[in-house]
């Protein structure tokens, strides 16, 4: 590799973070970057270090910023960290790719756009499903009229998680630790790509572009946060948007957005990146669509400015929007004992909400809230 080679220190390790380093093994073969830091208080095991090329670990940022002046600053860590780690890449030069959620408040959020335009540095969010090329067929069929009138998009998702999910960190669960704001929970964090997914099918991602949002929020374990939620957001253009999610379900599924046309329906699986169109209850077309990395878009866009950004943080102003009605909102609502079920013990032991998958994919088909239902516990 050359001098020319754009250069990446990477903040967090483990978790996501570890996602984030294979996938940099990955680039860094392909000549598309070098990895020459990696910040975490226990690094990687000397094996992946050796794939990554041998770069220097350290227990902080700040050292490796002095050392290498990285163009990107990877941040992989908790959700109540991602502001000051930011902050101070950017200002040292560097170009950022954010985790997901970006911020814990959205007054943080506006201090991370403030940077990014004070210091001129791109600031990607880590919403992987946005390097989809399913949501922009999504967007052409809208725009194109193939589903006629566009009446709403429903988003669904059930998934299982269990003690040991919330005893991985201090912060997993909570809504604040130590007094600091941390706005974990199913919609802001482990769904979240259904939220922005789902924002950026209707064009809705910018400051000012949601009219009025609502949340239903519930838990069935000791948490703060909630594990069972809802969001329906009304956009600036009369859209609704309606995503219903559960950490607390009987059965894993894909996460799916339907959106409803006065003539046609898409399904479009974000995780998968496969779409399926039906016009009048016939389908059309099903496929699964090319997806491209954040990192290497904001590789490419530092090498030449025209290339987009696919995931800026301007536009997760209306995600932010969410997040912050969701942490304004509080606790979630406690679901008592006859609601749920629990099953396994130990770090294995989960609740299961009473018909909370049927719930999930209800609203999203109903572009409905839980207390629209027909459940005993909403």
């Amino acid at each position: 590799m050359n001098d020319r080679t754009t250069t990446v220190v990477q903040v967090g390790a483990h978790g996501y973070g570890r996602v984030h380093l294979d996938q940099q093994v990955e680039l860094a073969d392909e000549g598309v970057l070098r990895v020459v830091g990696v910040a975490d208080p226990r690094p990687p095991d000397a094996e992946l270090i050796a794939r990554l090329g041998g770069p220097e670990t350290a227990d902080s940022l700040e050292p490796l910023l002095r050392r290498h002046s990285p163009d990107i600053v990877v941040i992989a860590t908790p959700i109540h960290t991602h502001v000051p780690l930011a902050v101070t890449a950017m200002r040292a030069g560097a170009h950022v790719l954010v985790e997901k959620p970006p911020t814990a408040t959205l007054a943080e959020f506006e201090k991370l756009l403030a940077v990014a335009t004070e210091t001129g540095r791109g600031c990607q969010i880590g919403f992987q499903s946005l390097g989809s090329t399913a949501l922009d067929r999504a967007r052409e069929l809208i725009a194109d009229g193939v589903l006629g009138e566009l009446r709403g998009v429903g988003g669904a998702g059930t998934w299982i998680r269990d003690a040991a999910y919330y005893a991985r960190s201090p912060w997993a669960g909570r809504m604040t630790l130590d007094g600091v704001a941390v706005t974990d929970g199913a919609l802001t964090n482990p769904f979240a790509h259904a939220v922005a997914s789902a924002l950026r099918v209707v064009g809705a991602e910018e400051r000012g572009s949601l009219r009025s949002i609502e949340v239903e929020r519930f838990r069935a374990r000791p948490i703060e946060t909630d594990d069972t939620a809802c969001v329906r957001v009304v956009t600036s253009t009369g859209v609704p948007v309606t995503v219903a999610v559960t950490l607390s379900a009987a059965t894993t599924r894909d996460p799916v957005l339907i959106l409803h046309g006065t003539r046609g329906t898409v399904r479009l699986w974000y995780t998968r990146d496969e779409l399926r169109l039906e016009i009048d209850g016939v389908e059309q077309e099903s496929a699964r669509w090319p997806r491209v990395g954040l990192l290497r878009n904001l590789a490419e866009h530092i090498a030449d400015p025209a290339v987009e950004l696919l995931s800026p943080a301007a536009r997760s102003h209306s995600f932010m929007s969410v997040l912050e009605a969701i942490r304004l909102d509080g606790p979630a609502e406690e679901l008592a004992a006859e609601h749920y079920r629990l099953i396994g013990e130990g770090p294995a032991l989960r609740p299961v909400v009473d018909g909370v998958d049927d719930a999930v994919f209800a609203a999203a088909e109903r572009l409905a809230l839980f207390s629209e239902l027909d459940l005993a516990w909403a």
